[in-house]
């Protein structure tokens, strides 16, 4: 059984916002007019990387992907330029460390799979696989919202 993550699957995410790369802000809750994956994730991370080309698919396929570094002393022009070199074609932020006290984000990737009715359909931490990110988003499209 994979661990999960601080917000448990059947829950919602707290109020929260973030500040993206490319100078607007992710903010939840607010029922999402999609399915959104969370994503947070770091340079250094080799499972961060491994999912990379998944998340990048999801964002394709008309789900808001939105990956958030905990390096929060990294400027966000970086984690851009980090984020694109690791195939990362979805948006990415920064963490600031009250987000990442907010989720208790304790290891990366830790990834978060919301229903357009705001509803968690996966809390994980670790690495995810193409057939187990399928199955979140198949549940988060059965949701109707």
């Amino acid at each position: 059984m994979k661990p999960t993550a601080h917000f448990p699957v059947g829950g919602r995410l707290p109020a929260f916002s973030a500040r993206l790369a490319d100078g607007t802000a992710f903010s939840l809750p607010g029922a999402p007019q999609q399915v959104v994956i969370l994503s947070f994730w770091a340079s250094y991370c080799g499972p961060c990387r491994a999912e990379a080309p998944l998340l990048s698919g999801a964002a394709a396929a008309d789900v808001r992907v939105v990956g958030l570094s905990v390096e929060d002393a990294m400027p966000l022009p970086e984690i851009a330029r980090q984020a694109q070199s690791l195939g990362m074609h979805y948006p990415v932020g920064s963490a600031d460390p009250a987000l990442l006290d907010l989720f208790q984000v304790g290891a990366v990737p830790t990834t978060y799979v919301i229903a357009r009715d705001g509803v968690i359909v996966m809390s994980r931490v670790g690495a995810i696989s193409s057939s187990e990110l399928d199955a979140a988003l198949a549940a988060a499209r059965r949701r109707t919202g």
